[in-house]
């Protein structure tokens, strides 16, 4: 079961605090559209993620993308560090053209999860957690807002250049289902406006529509449908946001041929109209 949660989130905290919470005797599903990077600066941790179980001794980083199941098996109590989390919206609602979060390496799923780190990297990277932290929690206006989520993008581009530098082969095996999982997230990025149907994207698959339904949600926990509704809304969101169209304009743009249609599958997903939406959250 997922927790209700408002959406437009970012929290950045204390490792310790973090790992204080942890259920050490069952699994726990992250929720299904947030992303975690849990940073570690000196200590260990044992870590299931997904099927395998790794350790992280020393300075380095684990992730945690939506639907992924985890569960710390121990870890050292005098281990320190921070914990990053932020949902979709948080990230999205800040640039125009950014790179989508399911490209990152780090938080696709069927790739390593863990990055190991030197003192100069780690050093870097608290410098950045530093910066979010201080501009998210001294913010007064939007634009206090705007410059933590540049800083949150800064984060997620140095760790992408130093996960590909450390990324091997042997880290990048995983399961047929995790990788059929990510396959259709990139798929449905790429095409989802034009393409609706789960049919389609497992006809691209090689796969049959039942098959993919529940591979994707075995894997994340959503359907692929859901999946796809979700990209659907995230661009409605972005288009509303950093935008001066119309409704109508969105609706046309994102292959709504009926505005009102549109309007009531925006509400359903949100809880608020496009314009109610737009006026709570535009720059």
């Amino acid at each position: 079961m997922h927790t209700k949660r408002k959406s437009n989130f970012l929290e950045v905290g204390k490792l310790s605090d973090h790992l204080r919470k942890a259920n050490l005797e069952h699994d726990v599903v992250n929720n299904r559209d947030l992303y975690k990077i849990i940073l570690i600066k000196h200590g260990h941790i044992k870590i299931k993620i997904g099927d395998p179980v790794h350790k992280l001794k020393g300075a380095g980083m684990y992730f945690l993308a939506p639907g992924q199941v985890s569960r710390v098996i121990d870890f050292d109590k005098q281990t320190e560090g921070y914990c990053v989390a932020f949902d979709t919206d948080y990230f999205l609602l800040c640039l125009k053209n950014q790179v989508q979060l399911c490209f990152y390496p780090f938080f696709q799923i069927d790739k390593y999860p863990l990055l190991h780190l030197t003192k100069s990297q780690w050093e870097k990277f608290e410098s950045l957690l530093t910066k979010i932290a201080f501009e998210y929690q001294n913010r007064t206006e939007l634009n206090d807002d705007l410059l933590t989520k540049l800083y949150l993008n800064v984060l997620l581009i140095e760790i992408e250049r130093l996960y590909k530098l450390k990324a091997t082969g042997a880290h990048g095996e995983s399961s047929r289902k995790k990788l059929i999982a990510s396959r259709f997230r990139q798929l449905v990025e790429k095409n989802f406006l034009n393409v609706r149907k789960v049919s389609e994207y497992a006809g691209s698959l090689f796969i049959s529509p039942n098959y993919l339904n529940d591979t994707v949600r075995e894997v994340t926990g959503q359907s692929a449908s859901e999946v796809i509704q979700d990209r659907i809304i995230l661009e409605a969101k972005a288009q509303l946001v950093q935008t001066e169209l119309t409704v109508n304009e969105i609706a046309y743009q994102l292959q709504f041929h009926d505005t009102s249609y549109f309007c009531r599958f925006f509400r359903k997903h949100t809880g608020a109209s496009p314009q109610v939406f737009r006026e709570t959250n535009h720059f």
